[in-house]
């Protein structure tokens, strides 16, 4: 049989879902400091890929991978209209929250920074409340705390970044999982190229 190649991004959620696959026996021999993106498993025709955040959008619609492992949050976010075959898989839950650098404030259009653009404006727009929009991929604590924004939208796990950082959780939107994502037209064909070589004779 062909291999079959897992991938995942290489965020937050890295560290649980390597644990994660262990604990279905696929092991993994992923260093943090590593550079490499491509690593084989303990189980042979079992290989693991390391995509940026937004590639793996591309990676679906032309069948390079198998299985993607990636937040909710990377769907509910997308623009790109694709068919996705998914599961929730329950690995590591975090929130998408509205955070400030104050518990208490009260203006009338409210400044926001967030990479999640869709979800706040859905937020924003369903609470009535009036507010300018900017798109800041990175960091975007750093846009709460030198007081460019009133506000960020942002995910939020531990809650230890905004401790350390004095930032004040206002309100959960939205509670997630991670999504397991497969490709059933690699599957299939992989499935049936595995029979053709190894139960049909020439």
């Amino acid at each position: 049989m062909k291999k079959l190649l897992i991938s995942s991004s290489k965020g937050r959620n890295l560290k649980e879902i390597l644990i994660f696959l262990k604990k279905k026996k696929i092991i993994i021999n992923y260093k943090k400091n590593n550079r490499n993106l491509y690593f084989s498993t303990n189980i042979k025709n079992i290989y693991f890929l390391i995509l940026k955040n937004n590639d793996f959008k591309k990676y679906i619609k032309y069948n390079l991978i198998d299985f993607l492992l990636i937040g909710e949050d990377m769907l509910l976010n997308s623009n790109y209209n694709i068919f996705y075959n998914y599961k929730f898989i329950k690995i590591n839950i975090f929130y998408i929250s509205l955070i400030c650098n104050n518990r208490f404030i009260n203006k009338k259009i409210f400044k926001i920074t967030t990479k999640y653009i869709k979800i706040s404006k859905n937020y924003l727009n369903n609470k009535n409340i009036n507010f300018k929009l900017k798109k800041l991929n990175g960091c975007i604590e750093n846009s709460c705390i030198l007081k460019k924004s009133n506000l960020i939208v942002d995910v939020v796990s531990s809650g230890l970044t905004l401790k350390k950082n004095k930032l004040f959780e206002l309100k959960k939107i939205l509670i997630l999982n991670n999504v397991l994502i497969y490709n059933l037209n690699n599957l299939y064909n992989k499935f049936f190229l595995y029979l053709e070589n190894n139960y049909v004779k020439a």
